[in-house]
């Protein structure tokens, strides 16, 4: 019998190595128009290039665990606003916004995650008009 930490952690490296094959635009795995946001707990960090990219454990409508591939822009991009490999960590229950996968796909591209204590970080610096609130 498989350990489920085990089957997700091998789901998650079967999903990065499809993804690591081709690097493709945003607009082919996202929709710009579709925006939403999913809570979870941290099961896999994948802090590497094209994309880092976070493995979420969500409980859908049905109660059902479901696993969820939020994306964010290259570890060089997000080091540049103040991201490490410890930002989001495995273990952490998060709420992520953002942009949604094309065709119901559990994906979401990360616009702003809000952890349990309240603190807010989002993958790009903020706007002039965002500093002054």
């Amino acid at each position: 019998m498989i350990h489920r930490g085990t089957a997700l952690s091998a789901l998650a490296a079967l999903m990065y190595a499809h993804a690591s094959l081709a690097h493709h635009s945003f607009a082919a795995e996202f929709d710009y128009d579709l925006t939403g946001s999913i809570e979870g707990k941290v099961v896999e960090v994948l802090y590497v290039n094209p994309h880092a990219r976070y493995f979420l454990e969500v409980t859908d409508e049905s109660g059902n665990t479901v696993l969820w591939d939020a994306q964010s822009r290259s570890p060089s991009a997000l080091q540049r606003v103040g991201w490490t490999r410890d930002t989001i960590k495995a273990g952490e229950t998060i709420v992520i916004e953002g942009n949604l996968g094309h065709d119901n796909a559990r994906k979401i591209w990360i616009r702003e995650v809000t952890f349990s204590s309240g603190a807010v970080i989002r993958p790009v610096e903020a706007a002039p008009e965002e500093d002054q609130r």
